[in-house]
């Protein structure tokens, strides 16, 4: 059953958070702001599907979908479903925009597939608390809604934490195709098909991580073992530059020169 409340402020504005407005089980009716909103603001997606537009993009919200608008941030939301029910909150306080900046969460951000139940929970018993006590709700519900902002805070960096995680693998992944395979002919479209991304996301990958591109990479694991090569075989550096997968003598000079300031003939007169 629909509920809202929007309790009367007083000195709760000394709160370091309180809460402005709250809504459970809200029937979701088409909302334009152009100027945004003046306070934050957390949705529950309960059923049904809903959009939202922030800066011209559109954002679709099925259910079990948490997200955030900050404030004064333009947007528009309207149901896609004959119906859409969401929980939210509004809300303040003194502390609420440094927290939220330093956990660098306040941008618009949608998370899909959350299990919502903590969230639920605490929202719920944030109205029955504003509900029971007029006088001092707010003052009770400041903990609650602090509470309701760390689970929020959990969400999020769950969902960052599995996002880097896929990224570490995919990197990984790369990483011993090259170095199991590096005498062989690797194009970057091949180590691309290997992560699961395109090869510009590659290449902001390692860029990230080794401030080098993937070929670039590529070249140095060659020049390693080839140095290897150079100081504990008898082979010539034409053979070297085959097995460690150069194929041109020439330019395996060149590479080699690059990275190491000497060519590989004077390198290997150094070291041995």
């Amino acid at each position: 059953m629909f509920k809202q409340i929007y309790p009367v402020i007083g000195d709760e504005k000394s709160l370091p958070f309180y809460v402005v407005g709250l809504g459970l089980e809200s029937w979701q009716f088409p909302i334009k702001r152009a100027e945004g909103y003046e306070y934050p603001q957390i949705f529950l997606s309960r059923s049904g599907e809903g959009e939202v537009v922030i800066n011209g993009e559109s954002t679709r919200i099925p259910p079990d979908t948490v997200f955030y608008i900050p404030p004064f941030c333009p947007h528009e939301y309207h149901a896609l479903s004959e119906a859409w029910y969401l929980d939210w909150i509004a809300f303040s306080g003194s502390q609420v925009m440094p927290l939220m900046e330093q956990w660098k969460l306040n941008k618009f951000t949608a998370i899909q597939g959350v299990d919502m139940d903590r969230l639920r929970r605490i929202i719920t018993r944030i109205y029955y608390t504003l509900k029971s006590d007029k006088l001092y709700g707010n003052h009770y519900a400041s903990a609650q809604l602090y509470d309701f902002l760390i689970e929020y805070r959990k969400i999020a960096d769950n969902r960052l934490s599995s996002f880097y995680t896929a990224q570490s693998v995919a990197l990984a992944d790369v990483l011993q195709y090259i170095e199991e395979h590096y005498p062989e002919q690797i194009k970057l479209n091949d180590l691309a098909k290997i992560a699961g991304v395109s090869e510009q996301h590659l290449c902001r990958l390692f860029k990230k991580n080794f401030q080098l591109r993937p070929m670039e990479y590529l070249a140095q694991v060659r020049v390693q073992h080839a140095k290897d090569l150079l100081v504990y075989s008898d082979k010539t550096i034409g053979e070297i530059s085959d097995e460690t997968g150069f194929q041109d003598g020439s330019y395996f000079s060149v590479v080699f020169k690059r990275y190491e300031n000497m060519t590989p003939g004077e390198y290997r007169r150094i070291k041995v």
